[in-house]
């Protein structure tokens, strides 16, 4: 997979703008904290700046274009510097980074992937790494033909001519070679500015108005389960808008089990968690609800709940160590009207078991009684969403996750959303395990 700082060394490998270290030595005059190097632009990220053998390199600061280093106070007379790092021939890494990302942009256009994501350096395809590398190359040596389109000739008195308009013509020269290589790579590829666009013959169906799908061809006595085309969609010249999705995308496979873990922390007590695969983010419209189980380090199942007839006093008996002292908050759930919903901790006789007082003075009952108490505060959750097999069959191929939240209690509550991102469906023969 690409990422700008390898496009970005293709680049410079291409302009012969590779990085080459130098060492700078100098004794302080103790009048100025700016001291200029031999050497513009420079890598300023990389320099290390010793004074008397002390390493300050974060007390100093350089400037890439013109090879300048700050210090933050005058430094004594007699101080000795010693300044080492890299520096370039041309461009700063921030300008070859501009020249890429610009390359990049006018290269994709408006073409998306299989699953309608923008595509960008993350998702970029490997074969498109090289053509991007020679159209930023192209840009740059545009920079330096302006650059040099300033430059004049120069005629001496003797007779002698310096043609220093003869750099200007062999940059254009150049200019033009990137440019057909770049423009034939993607012609015969058929990616970037140049590409040509094939379609195939499809049959829409006239009750959906949708394709209906290609198979492989298969021989007569082959049982296998048919393999889908995957064919490439017409545009028709209409702009695709950015499929909405955070860092969070998740990728399941046709007819493979898929399961995802999410851990976090967070005040959620009285609330209920759901996940689901809806059409896109905050649609109303679900597509599939997702299998969830939501676990959390302090709720615990209460077995029991007794209280002596003519007292307000009920005891919970719970199957784990609850960690509640007397005046803690505690969501009940699973016990009736009268418990459910947020109450406060009276005692905690034991580390299994803690008492509510409520006006009510009959009992509520003797044994195994059923439900949860999740005690108020800060807590980690640990959330797993997963589909069957079957289930994975019949998801469309793109589709948006969410794993959100509500008042466990009140009907047709709120629902925020915690978690969500783009959810892809692979076709079972892509799928590489």
């Amino acid at each position: 997979m690409a990422t700008i700082t390898s496009l970005v060394d293709r680049v410079r490998q291409e302009l012969g703008d590779t990085p080459k270290s130098f060492v700078t030595q100098f004794v302080a005059e103790g009048i100025t904290n700016r001291y200029r190097l031999n050497y513009s632009p420079v890598d300023a990220e990389n320099i290390l700046v010793f004074k008397n053998g002390t390493d300050i390199t974060n007390t100093a600061e350089v400037e890439e274009t013109t090879g300048i280093v700050v210090l933050d106070n005058v430094p004594t007379q007699g101080d000795e510097f010693t300044i080492t790092g890299n520096y370039f021939r041309y461009f700063t890494t921030a300008e070859v980074t501009t020249m890429v990302n610009n390359a990049l942009l006018q290269h994709v256009g408006t073409r998306t992937d299989t699953f309608g994501r923008t595509i960008t350096v993350d998702n970029l395809p490997g074969i498109e790494e090289y053509p991007v590398a020679l159209y930023a190359t192209t840009l740059g040596l545009y920079t330096l033909a302006t650059d040099a389109s300033f430059d004049i000739n120069i005629f001496a008195p003797d007779g002698v001519t310096i043609p220093r308009s003869e750099r200007y013509r062999q940059l254009m020269e150049m200019i033009d070679a990137r440019r057909e290589q770049y423009r034939e790579l993607c012609v015969q590829l058929g990616i970037g500015m140049y590409q040509i666009e094939v379609f195939n013959l499809r049959r829409i169906s006239k009750m959906t108005n949708r394709y209906v799908p290609v198979y492989r061809p298969m021989e007569v006595d082959d049982k296998s389960f048919p393999l889908r085309v995957d064919l490439p969609l017409p545009t028709y010249g209409d702009r695709k808008e950015p499929w909405p999705s955070d860092a969070e995308e998740l990728t399941a496979y046709e007819g493979f089990e898929f399961t995802y873990t999410k851990t976090f922390s967070g005040y959620y007590s009285g609330k209920v968690f759901q996940a689901n695969l809806l059409t896109q983010r905050g649609s109303t419209y679900t597509v599939r609800d997702l299998n969830l189980v939501i676990s959390n380090n302090k709720l615990v199942n209460i077995t029991d709940v007794t209280r002596t007839a003519g007292t307000t006093t009920a005891t919970f008996t719970v199957d784990s160590a609850h960690g509640m002292v007397t005046g803690d908050k505690v969501f009940v759930n699973g016990i009736n009207d009268e418990f459910n919903g947020t109450q406060t901790v009276v005692s905690a006789p034991t580390a299994t078991s803690f008492t509510i007082t409520t006006t009510e003075t009959t009992a509520v009952a003797l044994t195994e009684q059923e439900g949860t108490a999740d005690p108020y505060g800060l807590k980690n959750y640990t959330a797993t969403i997963s589909l069957t097999a079957e289930q994975t069959r019949r998801l469309a191929r793109r589709t948006y996750w969410s794993l959100a939240y509500k008042d466990a209690l009140v009907e047709n509550a709120e629902i925020t959303e915690l978690y969500g991102g783009g959810f892809f469906t692979e076709r079972a023969s892509e799928a590489v395990l």
